[in-house]
Formats: structure tokens, sequence, C-alpha cells
């Protein structure tokens, strides 16, 4: 479940998102009842909604990149299951990182 702040920033974007969207011709009567009726939405609608709408504002999806990370996605776990791929915990992977950035 979404903490309290969690709930602050999404309700924040869902509000940016919807003004974006509708545009300043919409009555605030109107925005505001729309507003109120996703807060009703239970938690999984309400993030898939905020999140519909903040991708409705980049513009349709680029396929070839969809597509191009489908076939990037399966060759890293198919790596991990050939045993190609050496697997770290966080704090190996944190030491390795900081040991690089110090030189």
């Amino acid at each position: 479940m979404l903490g309290l702040v969690m709930w602050g920033i999404l309700v924040h974007h869902l509000f940016i998102v919807v003004l974006k969207v509708l545009g300043d011709a919409m009555e605030t009567a109107q925005l505001e009842r729309i507003t109120n009726a996703a807060m009703t939405l239970p938690e999984k609608e309400r993030a898939k909604l905020a999140h519909d709408l903040v991708a409705s504002l980049d513009g349709p999806a680029d396929m070839s990149a969809a597509e191009a990370w489908d076939v990037e996605i399966c060759r890293r776990i198919n790596d991990i299951e050939s045993g190609k791929t050496e697997l770290l915990d966080v704090d190996e992977a944190i030491s390795r990182a900081r040991a690089r950035i110090k030189g």
C-alpha cells in the first residue's frame, strides 16, 4: 500500500495530468467532478489511470523501441538462466560501483 506521501504525490501528479489533458477550456466544476470520481477508484485503478494519462502526454508509443526492449529483456533472461551472467547482491554491486568511481 502506498504511503501517505506517495498518495499526495500521486494525487498531485494526477491533478496536473488531468489539467494538461483536458486543457483550460474545461470548467473548474467539471474538472473537480472528474478528479473526485477518479479518487473513488481503488488503488490499482487510480495507478493505472495516472500511468495512462501521463503516457498519453508522450505521444504514441515507438513500437520499434518496445520490440527492441523485448529482445533485450529476453537476451538478459537467457543469459541469467544459462549462467552466462553473474548476478550480484545489492551490497556487492554498490561496492563495485564505488570502486569504479574512485578509479
